[in-house]
């Protein structure tokens, strides 16, 4: 994808498809990807969350051993860079011990096949008298059997299987097809199916071209004239085939837009960077938004950036 290096947040888009996947099956994600046995499952909607946690992607409340907990699930599309993924956890699960007062399963869930590789699952500061361990799990999706994901029939893991390890006898474009395949015989629910197809063809935006996208997708639902319908109902007079591609392109547009108001963030005001977000989101060429974050990271003062955005057709 043609978005830049520094991946610091997960795009929206990305964060919308991973949190869907967990409210659909918090079960699924917990005992299924996790290995983590309980009873009981709540998912906890950190958007209403007054607390630093809220930055972090998702966190259920588990029953395990007759005892509660949290599992907290930390989606990366790619490597953390400018904010090293340890320091992250660290703050992370702090945060979240102190608000919860429960005990904390953490993990981080790298999307991307590159992703992940040098995460240690482990913050440690080493000094006499103030040393300090927090362990988290590091899963790489692209590791993962995922036909065993599919055969274990829980459907909030369903998109997120394209992004697995397909079985030996099916290459890359036959693998993501028979994901959809397996989304549209596996789903009865109609609106469920639509969405988790939706999904399918974001994540699968990742690692795989447009055109694969699109053939796997019509092709599952070719006899499904009101999933058609849902397609082409989003704004999209083209159809289904244009609809994937323009989301795919949408979402890369989206990503930019993130990463550059991070940079912002980061090393200026928010309250002036989230001023500059609807500038931002009306510049629609990938090239002139990735000069944008490079000019972001470089600038001497927020001037600076605001006068190469207001100036781009110079």
């Amino acid at each position: 994808m043609s978005v830049p290096d520094q991946k610091l947040v997960l795009p929206k888009q990305f964060d919308n498809v991973t949190k869907r996947g967990i409210r659909r099956d918090p079960k699924g994600f917990v005992t299924t990807l996790l290995g983590i046995e309980a009873d009981e499952f709540q998912v906890i909607e950190t958007e209403q969350l007054s607390m630093k946690t809220h930055l972090a992607d998702s966190f259920i409340r588990i029953t395990t051993g007759g005892e509660q907990a949290i599992v907290h699930c930390e989606f990366q599309t790619h490597d953390s860079r400018d904010a090293p993924m340890p320091f992250r956890m660290a703050g992370y699960i702090g945060s979240a011990i102190e608000f919860y007062k429960l005990p904390i399963y953490s993990h981080v869930i790298y999307l991307h096949p590159t992703a992940g590789r040098t995460d240690p699952g482990l913050y440690v500061q080493e000094i006499s008298g103030y040393n300090i361990g927090i362990q988290y799990r590091v899963l790489r999706l692209t590791e993962m059997d995922g036909q065993v994901f599919l055969e274990a029939n829980r459907a909030g893991l369903f998109p997120f299987a394209a992004l697995m390890k397909p079985p030996d006898s099916l290459e890359a474009p036959e693998w993501i097809s028979h994901c959809a395949r397996t989304i549209d015989t596996s789903t009865e629910d109609e609106s469920r199916k639509k969405e988790a197809l939706a999904d399918l063809a974001i994540l699968g935006g990742l690692i795989y071209d447009s055109q694969t996208i699109r053939e796997a997708i019509s092709e599952a639902i070719v006899q499904e004239s009101s999933i058609v319908q849902y397609f082409t109902e989003k704004g999209i007079e083209q159809g289904i085939e244009q609809g994937i591609e323009q989301g795919i392109e949408q979402g890369k547009r989206q990503y930019a837009v993130e990463a550059i108001l991070t940079v912002l963030d980061i090393r200026f005001q928010n309250d002036v960077a989230e001023k500059l977000k609807p500038f931002l989101e009306a510049v629609d060429d990938l090239q002139r938004l990735d000069h944008l974050h490079r000019v972001a990271t470089k600038a001497s003062n927020l001037d600076e950036f605001t006068h190469a955005l207001l100036n781009l057709e110079n």
